[in-house]
């Protein structure tokens, strides 16, 4: 009886450090919630990049060509916030997001506060 006791505290114990246990996220899946969080229909962002304004979407595509052409290069999500979701290759410009008051914000700094949303 009493080892069954123990047994069945064990199993409880057990049981509830699984249920606090959080799930570890990648950084490929924090990359990904990045790039979700861009291309929600309801946050309607604008991005923009070389001074010409583009849908959540369209910035979405265009950073997931970015990813891809860099291909192993981007290991961490700072990689990709740094890399590829700060400014143009091309011009060196800094992209923007558009916030649905019209508010501009370095995308950088946008992401990196999206990214907290995590946490």
């Amino acid at each position: 009886m009493r080892l069954f006791l123990i047994f069945g505290f064990f199993l409880i114990s057990f049981g509830i450090l699984l249920g606090q246990s959080k799930h570890i996220l990648t950084e490929t899946d924090k990359i990904k919630f990045l790039l979700n969080e861009l291309d929600k229909p309801e946050a309607n962002l604008k991005f923009i990049r070389n001074g010409e304004e583009f849908t959540g979407k369209e910035a979405r595509e265009h950073m997931q060509k970015k990813l891809d052409y860099a291909g192993n290069k981007i290991k961490t999500v700072n990689d990709f916030i740094d890399q590829i979701a700060t400014k143009s290759y091309l011009t060196g410009n800094l992209y923007y997001v558009k916030l649905p008051n019209g508010t501009k914000v370095e995308s950088a700094k946008w992401l990196r506060e999206t990214l907290k949303k995590l946490n």
